[in-house]
């Protein structure tokens, strides 16, 4: 162990949090709705339960559906999320903080790595958790996330203007050849693989951590916030054998 602050910071200790709330609106209980067969964040709690990284794997949650869906693939339910971090506008980095904050008062330490998974990460697999987890053990790395390429330069945008015409974002990529341009990527939101201590000490966001990714195909994962999104998903899981 190292001494952090107060707090014992366990040296190789890796915990993963599943984070998923009752509210969801656009796609109405979609962590407990069946999807290929069982509740959707039976997925992710049982890819980390079976990996074998984590010494606990958490459920935060305010719904007692979704955790006794959790639990039933392995996961516990130290705490309950307060409500406060339970509507549409709590960030992911405010839940983690609360979390991890529950996890110091009650055992007097912390991990050293800590994975967040959405309950609707339903294509995370061990293969992908161990992965990252090897990345982040690197010295200049702080967060492994997965990123998925944009297929099309962004800096060829088109937007229009209040007037209704169309116009370039960035008119000085016109003349430059797609080929000739740096790929950009977006986030898939599928998993973020933390240094603890980094992100305790940081600003209470991602941002200033150091990064490096997982590139994942848009062919293979789904963030699944429409019912569109959830139709595709099935679709790929049933391709991928899941169901």
């Amino acid at each position: 162990m190292v001494s952090y602050g107060e707090t014992e910071l366990m040296s190789d200790e890796c915990i993963a949090i599943i984070t998923a709330r009752g509210g969801s609106t656009r796609v109405p209980r979609k962590n407990v709705r069946p999807f290929c067969g069982r509740p959707m964040v039976a997925w992710p709690t049982r890819a980390a339960c079976v990996s074998g990284l984590f010494s606990r794997v958490i459920i935060s949650t305010d719904n007692e559906e979704i955790a006794a869906a959790a639990m039933q693939e392995g996961a516990e339910r130290p705490y309950v999320r307060p409500p406060e971090l339970a509507d549409a506008h709590s960030t992911t980095t405010q839940v983690l903080r609360h979390d991890l904050a529950e996890i110091k008062n009650q055992t007097g330490r912390l991990p050293a790595f800590c994975c967040c998974l959405y309950g609707t990460s339903a294509m995370v697999t061990p293969k992908i958790l161990t992965q990252a987890l090897d990345m982040l053990r690197r010295p200049d790395i702080e967060l492994v996330m997965a990123v998925i390429r944009y297929g099309h330069p962004i800096e060829r945008a088109l937007q229009f203007d209040a007037a209704g015409k169309l116009r370039y974002r960035q008119p000085e990529f016109v003349p430059v050849r797609t080929q000739d341009i740096a790929p950009s990527y977006h986030d898939a939101g599928l998993l973020y693989f933390f240094n603890v201590r980094a992100f305790m000490e940081g600003d209470g966001t991602f941002l200033p951590l150091t990064k490096t990714a997982i590139e994942v195909s848009a062919r293979e994962i789904v963030d699944i916030d429409t019912e569109e999104d959830w139709d595709m998903a099935e679709t790929l899981a049933k391709q991928k054998g899941l169901a």
